[in-house]
């Protein structure tokens, strides 16, 4: 058997096994919130009335996310649909992630830890949430997917037909807003950078997959924006400020948290390893001792100020804020976070060369910076698309700073370290959400929530892999009454709006 076959047959298999976990993981899920919109009797009314309503209750579920609300309903109401749907785009997702950092080791086992080393509110809003998972996690994943069929595309010629890139963006702008309209950006991108290569690195390559691309974005942004949701709403949902004291409020207060501070795992990853890349590569002593210094400066903050955080502080899960923080506190921890990408900028032009590089550096960057202008709706999840490539381009970070480690001994035995801590961390997540569902019935089981519509008495062992923390309000009894009644057949599909 060769190397190369064996290295497929494994990656196939890890796959499999991570597509079966997250099946089941699919079915241990709490619902909250919005699920129990979508799953009613307003979710069913506004998927018959254009997704438009003029009640004001309905606040930010009134919207042009033709493709996210469709699937949130049918998720809602076909745990299997739900399984299905769920396994199979986080393991593309993760899949991307690897496929796009050098399908080696390393970016495998780094790309299985996303979701283990993922903070609280990208956990709790996006991967146990139905309502955040169906509209922030497959954009990411189809725009991943789409740079992975262009870059194929440049190196070898190949190409999916045209008239799939049109169909990849075109769906991946039925989800939310900033993602539909970020899509235009990258396809507008990609075009100038087909003519650069055409016109000064003698490339021969065809701009149809790229145009047909830009096409697609512009035409599901059009098919999004027409919703009147966006121009006839009297709710308050959406707010966007023209103050710059707002602006700096704004990110001072929430933002940097949740865009800088709390990723400190992918950050202390890419400091070590750009301490390793400037001591081993780096010539000039006085960037060497500038990238060294500064990484260890940020490895340590970062480790130091997340300890106090979660020691002195709490958040608020309704609104995803911490609670009474120190002004002073988060204006040097939000100073520090600009420090913290000024360098993480300029570290990465003087130690990475090439587009790919510069491309997750951008995308890292203009994720989030709209974000800053708007003050509702302000939650975390906004900001992920924002880390995901953060966390990508930590991973080429990681895997350059391995490549030149002596001795390679050393790394492989690193790699096995890293592997079996990750996979560790799977079987403890799911025993806790195990230990969740499981006192989830028993707790929905009370007659008092049930018929009485009183507020659960208890929050389950592991509120951290439940949307808001298990906030109890955020549970609905007339769901729960038709879910515990399920027959076999409703698991495909129960036709109950409530």
């Amino acid at each position: 058997m060769n190397r190369t076959y064996k290295l497929y047959r494994n990656n196939k298999i890890i796959f499999s096994i991570l597509y079966l976990y997250f099946f089941i993981t699919s079915f241990l899920i709490i619902p909250a919130g919005d699920d129990y919109f979508w799953w009613g009797k307003p979710g069913h009314y506004l998927l018959t009335h254009h997704f438009y309503g003029l009640d004001p209750s309905f606040g930010g579920s009134s919207n042009g996310r033709y493709l996210g609300n469709l699937l949130e309903i049918l998720i809602m109401h076909s745990p299997v649909f739900a399984a299905i749907f769920y396994a199979g785009v986080i393991t593309t997702f993760i899949w991307c992630l690897w496929y796009l950092t050098g399908r080696n080791k390393v970016s495998l086992i780094l790309s299985l830890s996303f979701f283990v080393t993922l903070q609280k509110g990208y956990i709790q809003s996006v991967f146990m949430w139905f309502a955040g998972f169906v509209n922030y996690l497959p954009p990411i994943t189809l725009l991943l997917f789409y740079c992975i069929m262009l870059k194929k595309y440049i190196k070898t010629n190949y190409s999916l037909p045209t008239v799939a890139f049109f169909i990849l963006s075109f769906t991946g702008g039925l989800f939310v807003e900033h993602m539909t309209l970020y899509q235009i950006f990258v396809g507008v991108l990609s075009i100038g950078l087909i003519y650069y290569l055409n016109k000064y690195k003698n490339f021969n390559l065809s701009k149809n997959i790229v145009i047909a691309y830009t096409t697609g974005a512009i035409t599901s942004a059009i098919f999004m924006f027409v919703n009147p949701a966006y121009y006839f709403s009297k709710n308050q949902y959406r707010k966007v400020s023209f103050s710059i004291d707002k602006y700096f409020d704004s990110y001072i207060n929430t933002t940097h948290f949740w865009i800088i501070t709390l990723n400190y795992f992918i950050i202390v990853l890419i400091c070590l390893s750009l301490i390793i890349i400037a001591l081993k590569e780096i010539k000039s002593k006085r960037i060497q001792y500038f990238i060294v210094i500064s990484s260890s400066f940020f490895t340590i903050y970062y480790l130091l100020i997340n300890l106090y955080l979660k020691l002195n502080w709490k958040i608020d899960y309704l609104s995803y804020q911490f609670k009474h923080v120190d002004y002073q506190l988060a204006l040097i921890d939000g100073l520090i976070g600009i420090l913290f990408y000024l360098f993480l900028i300029t570290a990465t032009l003087i130690v990475l060369k090439g587009f790919d590089a510069y491309f997750y550096l951008l995308n890292t960057v203009a994720l989030f910076v709209p974000f800053l202008f708007i003050l509702s709706p302000i939650f975390v999840r906004e900001y992920f698309s924002s880390f995901v490539f953060l966390f990508i381009l930590g991973m080429i970070y990681v895997n350059k700073a391995l490549s030149i480690v002596e001795p390679r001994k050393m790394t492989k035995y690193v790699s096995k370290v890293m592997l079996a801590g990750i996979i560790c961390s799977y079987a403890l997540v799911m025993l806790m959400m195990f230990s969740n569902h499981q006192a989830n019935l028993s707790r929905v089981n009370d007659p008092e929530f049930l018929y009485e519509d009183k507020t659960l008495k208890y929050k389950v062992p592991y509120p951290d892999y439940v949307s808001q923390n298990d906030e109890l309000m955020m549970q609905s009894p007339v769901y729960w009454h038709n879910r515990l009644n399920y027959k076999f057949s409703d698991y495909f599909y129960n036709s109950n709006y409530k």
